[in-house]
């Protein structure tokens, strides 16, 4: 047991540094990819579907890659996308049209596609019985300090060292993680999984997925328009970022402590909880024009919103390790985040048209996510409720 719990502590400290590496890598080019694309000519349509492209890839190939390894093992698809990473630099740099810029995102989501829900799913498998939450929430950790400091990295040496330098940057940190993984990470491919021929879901992970959905949704809506609203009510750039950065520094630093406290009380306690102070959070925002208020709101929302990942995370971890498909099911979870972050902006900006545009537009998008993440607290109680109903998947 004992064993076990030091194997499951060093796989964890591997998998938390090789996730904080790559979003970090992935945050790096974040700012600098709207310039270089506008450079190139693109339009609206074009900017929009070079974004577009990520995670419209990376949403395609989530499950499949997370299936695979439930069968083939983990590490390899790891390895291959942090390779993918590594080159990916150079890729960026040898970009000169949009359309060129368009592929190589395709790929990005690929790339990321094989590493984050595998590396997931190992820190899931490895978790003690009971940790699940905690386990999560550490690995949730990592991901969201890597995309705090990835811009405010990328942004520092675009500024002394110029483009290229960013995506060499981003290349490097690949590569200092595809050693680290293929030095420390070992795992063998259990029979159980090989033999895995069908997905099985049942309502909890259903509802957990639902929920992954609408909050991502939520939140998505929020990193968009808190930017916009920033700018109509005359804060600058830095001011703008520092009100992301305090969201996303606060969100990494809370997630192991909410996985704790998942592990002692439940599922539907921190997530109730999180969903409806996290929108009661997204109506005040626009309701205030001092940048001091707005970045407590900020930082309060992101202590919010890190309260529900883990518990969710690990009631994924839970059903993934009892039905013998954590890969495929940690890919549905990455991909549901996907989504949501994918669909919520767009009918935002729609709700923004019609109320007209400014601030009262802002105020009906900020609304809307109120209203998309308070909708998830009671969906999410229903479903998590005991049941056991499996639907199969073929």
């Amino acid at each position: 047991m004992e064993g076990n719990l030091e194997k499951g502590s060093s796989l964890l400290f591997t998998a938390s540094l090789v996730l904080f590496t790559v979003t970090m890598g992935i945050g790096i080019i974040s700012p600098i990819i709207p310039i270089i694309a506008k450079n190139m000519g693109a339009g609206g349509i074009a900017l929009g579907m070079i974004f577009s492209a990520f995670s419209i890839s990376r949403l395609v190939f989530l499950p499949f890659f997370g299936k695979l390894s439930d069968r083939y093992g983990r590490k390899p698809f790891v390895l291959f996308g942090l390779s993918l990473y590594t080159l990916l630099a150079l890729l960026y740099i040898a970009a000169r049209t949009p359309n060129q810029l368009i592929l190589v995102r395709l790929f990005h989501g690929m790339s990321s596609a094989m590493v984050l829900p595998v590396i997931l799913a190992m820190v899931s498998m490895h978790s003690p019985k009971g940790k699940e939450s905690t386990y999560m929430g550490i690995a949730n950790r990592s991901i969201f300090l890597g995309l705090a400091f990835g811009p405010l990295i990328g942004g520092i040496v675009s500024n002394h060292f110029g483009f290229e330098m960013a995506f060499v940057a981003m290349g490097l940190i690949s590569l200092a993680s595809l050693l680290i993984a293929y030095a420390t990470l070992n795992e063998q491919v259990k029979e159980s999984l090989r033999k895995n021929k069908k997905e099985k879901m049942n309502r909890r992970i259903l509802t957990a997925l639902i929920y992954r959905i609408l909050n991502s949704s939520g939140r998505g809506s929020m990193l968009v328009f808190l930017p916009v609203y920033g700018s109509i009510i005359g804060l600058d750039y830095t001011m703008i970022g520092a009100l992301v950065f305090l969201n996303l520094i606060v969100s990494g630093l809370i997630q192991p402590y909410a996985g704790i406290f998942s592990d002692r009380r439940g599922y539907v306690l921190p997530v109730i909880t999180s969903a409806i102070l996290s929108s009661l959070i997204l109506y005040s925002i626009p309701k205030t024009t001092s940048f001091i208020q707005l970045a407590l709101l900020s930082s309060m929302l992101g202590f919010t919103s890190a309260f529900s990942l883990p518990a969710v995370g690990g009631l994924i971890a839970v059903e993934g390790k009892s039905t013998g498909n954590l890969g495929g099911l940690m890919g549905y979870y990455s991909a549901s985040k996907s989504l949501g972050r994918a669909i919520g902006p767009i009918i935002a900006g729609i709700v923004y048209d019609v109320g007209g545009g400014g601030i009262n537009g802002i105020m009906l998008a900020f609304t809307f996510s109120a209203l998309l993440t308070l909708l998830a607290a009671p969906l999410f109680w229903i479903g998590v409720k005991e049941s056991h109903q499996i639907v199969e998947i073929d």
